[in-house]
């Protein structure tokens, strides 16, 4: 199967793209494989037709046989390719000559027979081999072209009805051609999408496995040059101690993420952020949380939590104020406003577009879990300071402080 540059699914993963020397998976190479094993089954079967079956209604036995030949050479070249260099089996120009084969031979199946064999109970030289071709088309260029290419079948065999000199077609026969072209073209479409699902999940699992690694590997020696650096300066340098205790946490959250980490609910959550961000400030910090029962998800409560402490962090280092006041509360939808309030000096809201703290870790970040923020400030001296209101849902906006 070829590789996409895409992730994402969407209608765009569908669209074909072309690559002359298309990616093979794991999954893709035995698939590749079982593809092998049923072209040669299906010549077996079509030899039988041509040799025993249906010798006796034979009108152009060499026309047949050439048939017969050519799927011979077609499935031992793919058996060449499969011990050899199985991505060439995905190559567009290996895929478009066993189609072009497929629907050579549904046409030429009313060529070689006697006149009423295409609608009669006899086999059909093509046997299975239109299906495979689809199957082929579906791994290597997904399920567009395979559904694209499996509607050429029908009109294929109505080509081969008029090699079989068929007198007058009437409804039934045209539904048949119809049904034809919408069987092949729904086959092609499952290979095409179930080979792309098995790719996708192979990769998330070469991810995964790739992550595990980088994991162990950091953990022999970033995570505990960070444990040794936090022993060593807990008693000289407490703030070095607890920055290197703080990136520790969060390196082992992005490596491994939340699994064997206890819940920690709102309140708790929020308590820490905001005794992080005041280590090396001596300013009042006043924090009230009324949690009701938050129903953000772990990570949108992170976010959140994390907004909230560049608020602080942002009101003790420019602000100089002597006291932040930090508010939380949850509604009855279990969404979360907070507010941060110090009593320092404000600042022109018209020029905040500058500060990448304020709109990058404290507005983007709300943003990203479908909330949004206010920043109220004046600096006229009486009754100066700041206030940012944060909610978690924009349908809380306008919600009392």
């Amino acid at each position: 199967m070829r590789a996409s540059p895409r992730t994402s699914s969407s209608f765009v993963d569908t669209l074909p793209t072309f690559n002359a020397r298309p990616d093979l998976f794991p999954t893709g190479l035995t698939i590749l494989k079982a593809i092998v094993v049923a072209r040669w089954l299906a010549w077996a079967w079509m030899f039988s037709i041509v040799a025993f079956i249906s010798a006796d209604d034979l009108r152009h036995p060499v026309a047949a046989w050439t048939a017969v030949g050519a799927t011979l050479a077609l499935a031992g070249v793919s058996t060449a390719f499969i011990r050899s260099d199985a991505s060439r089996l995905l190559r567009a120009s290996f895929v478009a000559a066993e189609v072009g084969l497929a629907l050579a031979l549904s046409i030429v199946d009313g060529y070689v027979f006697e006149p009423g064999h295409v609608f009669a109970t006899s086999q059909s030289i093509a046997t299975q081999w239109p299906l495979l071709a689809m199957a082929t088309a579906g791994v290597a260029f997904g399920p567009v072209v395979a559904g694209i290419l499996g509607l050429l079948v029908g009109p294929a065999e109505w080509l081969g009805a008029e090699f079989n000199d068929f007198p007058a077609f009437g409804t039934e026969h045209v539904v048949s051609f119809v049904a034809t072209s919408l069987f092949f073209a729904a086959g092609g479409v499952v290979f095409g999408l179930n080979a792309r699902l098995l790719k996708r999940a192979e990769t998330e699992i070469a991810n995964r496995r790739a992550r595990d690694e980088v994991g162990r590997m950091m953990h022999d020696t970033v995570l505990q040059t960070l444990a040794l650096v936090e022993r060593r300066s807990a008693a000289s340098d407490p703030d070095l101690a607890g920055a290197a205790r703080e990136a520790d946490r969060e390196l082992r959250d992005y490596l491994f993420g939340a699994a064997g980490r206890s819940a920690v609910d709102l309140e708790t959550r929020i308590r820490q952020i905001v005794e992080r961000a005041r280590r090396g400030h001596d300013t009042s910090i006043t924090v009230s949380v009324i949690d009701d029962g938050c129903r953000l998800t772990d990570e949108h409560q992170e976010l959140f939590a994390r907004a909230l402490g560049e608020a602080v962090t942002n009101a003790l280092k420019h602000a100089h104020a002597k006291r932040v006041v930090v508010f939380a509360e949850t509604d009855d939808r279990g969404q979360v406003f907070a507010s941060v309030r110090d009593d320092g000096r404000g600042f022109d809201t018209s020029v905040t577009q500058s500060s990448h703290g304020l709109n990058q870790s404290v507005l983007a970040r709300i943003e990203s879990i479908g909330g949004c923020a206010t920043v109220t400030s004046t600096t006229d001296g009486f009754g100066s300071g700041t206030e940012i209101c944060l909610w978690s849902s924009t349908r809380m906006a306008g919600s009392p402080s």
